[in-house]
C-alpha cells in the first residue's frame, strides 16, 4: 500500500430518514453502521417497498431535527411532528432494493403526517433490534451490516471531483446532490478517490480506526434533484457523469465506505486530516 496524500474533512452529514434532508455535524462518532441515526428510518409504501426522491422529489424538503435523542420532522405546509419511541414496537417486513428486512413500525399519527405531505399512503419504519441487512458480501465480511442506505454505511466524496464536474455543466451544482456522509478536500487529483483504499489517522498502525473505501458509488436520477427546492432539474448531471466519468459502464460519484475502529467508535470532525492509502497497482 502507498500513502502519500492527506484529505481534510470539510463536511459531515447524516440523513436520519432515507431520502429526506440531512443534518450537518461538526463532530460525530462513526460506527460499523455508519454515522449515528443515518438512514435508521425509512418511508415505505403499502406493500412495504422503500420510497425515495426517485418517486417523490419533495422528500428532500422533509427536515429532521434530533433533540435529546428524539426525532422531529418539519416540511413545507406541515406542522412539526415528533416521532416518539414506542416501548413495544411491532415489526413489519420491508424491502430495500433486493433485500428484505424486519423493521420496527412507528405511530399512525406519523404515518398520517407523511401520507398527507406526500399525497399517498405511506408508513415510516425504523431499523431496530430485530433488523439485519448484510452488506454485499463481495465487498464486506459476513455479519457487516448496513441499515437503510442504498448499499453501504458511508459515502465519501471529494471536493476536487465536484469542481471538475461543475466545469463541464451548464450550471454548477452543490455537493448536496450526491448526499454524502463525509466530504473531503485534498491536493489529490479529481476522481482519484476512486482509487483510494482507506482513510486513516495513523497509517503505521493497522489497528487504528479507519475508513475502508470499498466501491465507487453508482448514481441515478436523484442527481437531478435540487435538494434545497425539491425540484427535478433534469438529467445533465447524470448524463455528464455517464459520458465523461463512467466507471465500469456506470455513472459514479464518490466512494462507499465502512468504518472500522476499536470498540466500534471512530471520532470524526470537520477539519480533521486523514491519511489517504492508495490501492496498489495491478
Amino acid at each position: 500500500m502507498l500513502t502519500t496524500d492527506t484529505a481534510t474533512i470539510t463536511q459531515l452529514i447524516s440523513y436520519p430518514i432515507k431520502s429526506c434532508a440531512g443534518l450537518s455535524h461538526q463532530t460525530i462518532t462513526a460506527n460499523a453502521l455508519g454515522l449515528p441515526h443515518d438512514r435508521q428510518w425509512m418511508v415505505v409504501d403499502a406493500n412495504g417497498r422503500f420510497l425515495s426522491q426517485r418517486q417523490h422529489p419533495t422528500m428532500a424538503l422533509i427536515q429532521p431535527r434530533m433533540t435529546a435523542g428524539t426525532l422531529r420532522l418539519s416540511a413545507p405546509g406541515m406542522a412539526e411532528i415528533e416521532i416518539p419511541q414506542t416501548s413495544e414496537p411491532t415489526t413489519l417486513e420491508v424491502t430495500v432494493w433486493k433485500d428484505t428486512v424486519q423493521a420496527h413500525t412507528t405511530l399512525d399519527a406519523v404515518n398520517q403526517w407523511l401520507s398527507s405531505y406526500l399525497g399517498s399512503p405511506v408508513r415510516l419504519v425504523h431499523y431496530g433490534s430485530d433488523s439485519f441487512r448484510q452488506i454485499d458480501p463481495a465487498f464486506a465480511a459476513p455479519g457487516q451490516a448496513v441499515a437503510f442506505a442504498d448499499g453501504y454505511p458511508l459515502l465519501v466524496t471529494h471536493e476536487a471531483s465536484l469542481a471538475d464536474l461543475n466545469g463541464r455543466l451548464s450550471a454548477a451544482v452543490d455537493m448536496s446532490r450526491f448526499r454524502p456522509n463525509i466530504v473531503v478536500q485534498s491536493a489529490a487529483d479529481a476522481w482519484s478517490e476512486l482509487g483510494w483504499q482507506r482513510l486513516q489517522n495513523d497509517p503505521a498502525n493497522s489497528e487504528a480506526g479507519h475508513l475502508d473505501l470499498v466501491k465507487p458509488c453508482a448514481r441515478c436520477v436523484m442527481t437531478g434533484i435540487n435538494q434545497q427546492t425539491g425540484e427535478q432539474t433534469g438529467s445533465e448531471v447524470l448524463k455528464t457523469l455517464r459520458q465523461q466519468f463512467a466507471h465500469q459502464d456506470q455513472a459514479v460519484f464518490g466512494i462507499n465506505g465502512i468504518a472500522h475502529s476499536p470498540q466500534d467508535q471512530l471520532p470524526l470532525q470537520v477539519g480533521q486530516s486523514l491519511q489517504i492509502v492508495h490501492k496498489q497497482a495491478g
